[in-house]
């Protein structure tokens, strides 16, 4: 799939994309999304400090799991 990615600055209420040859004369998807306002993807500051070795005093326990129920075989 060939994609086209550009980032504008919508200074009015129109945003022009020139298209390239080879999307011309075909149907094409368009989609805005304000990318200013979307979530960053990092840890908050200090919270590897925060958390590491929180349960080094009572480390955490896998309790048995019991036996694994019988299922129908899927086809």
């Amino acid at each position: 799939m060939q994609a086209l990615r550009q980032i504008h600055i919508a200074d009015t209420d129109r945003v022009s994309v020139v298209v390239p040859r080879g999307f011309q004369h075909r149907r094409l998807e368009v989609i805005v999304i304000p990318v200013d306002d979307l979530p960053t993807q990092t840890w908050p500051p200090g919270f590897f400090d925060q958390t590491a070795g929180c349960f080094a005093e009572s480390p955490l326990v896998r309790e048995s799991q019991g036996t694994y129920e019988a299922r129908d075989e899927v086809r």
